[in-house]
């Protein structure tokens, strides 16, 4: 096969490639010169590197052609960036502490938990002739009162448990009287039938 560097096929005009002088003979052995010695120890670094530094942005001057300065050295004498004494980069907004003043408006429980017990103080009045809706909407009205006074925002959940709650109670107290009349009526129909003459 002839090289390509070579198309005379002639081995002695290429110095890299060895003359072969035949397939038996082994190849010759390295001269002590050739042996490489322990590998040098580094050197030690001189200082640390410096920390790159940069230059405040300029205002833009819209209309005018600039060329940018990338890469361009900071003037003498600024801030570099990390430098002690350069101001503080401002923060984005960090998350209040838990508990933190003016971090969210406090839930109004007793309004809310006033505005649930009427609420059900009017549908248990309207399924139970009203002996248990009595006292979720007295409940309901109780905390919607309480609420006023020590949760004065959350008006609408106040406002909702008081009057919910009274229209709750009115409709417990029309459900019993109901109630007993009908029971007052029966009992008076059955003892009229047993006394016929």
């Amino acid at each position: 096969m002839t090289d390509p560097q070579n198309p005379s096929g002639d081995n002695a005009a290429n110095p890299a490639v060895p003359p072969v002088s035949g397939s038996d003979t082994p190849p010759p052995a390295p001269t002590p010169a050739e042996v490489p010695g322990p590998p040098a120890p580094p050197a030690p670094p001189t200082a640390p590197p410096a920390a790159p530094s940069y230059s405040a942005p300029s205002a833009p001057n819209y209309g005018a052609p600039s060329t940018p300065n990338y890469g361009a050295p900071s003037a003498p004498g600024g801030p570099s960036y990390g430098a002690p004494g350069a101001p503080a980069a401002p923060g984005y907004g960090a998350p209040a502490a838990y508990g933190a003043p003016g971090a969210s408006k406090p839930t109004p429980v007793l309004s809310l938990i006033g505005m649930i017990a009427a609420i059900l103080g009017i549908l248990i009045s309207a399924f139970s002739i009203g002996i248990g809706g009595f006292i979720f909407s007295v409940g309901g009205v109780v905390l919607g009162f309480i609420g006023r006074r020590k949760e004065p925002t959350a008006k609408g959940f106040w406002l909702t448990a008081i009057i919910v709650g009274f229209v709750g109670i009115l409709l417990s107290i029309v459900l019993i009287i109901g109630f007993v009349v009908l029971i007052a009526m029966g009992i008076n129909d059955n003892n009229s039938s047993y006394y016929s003459y």
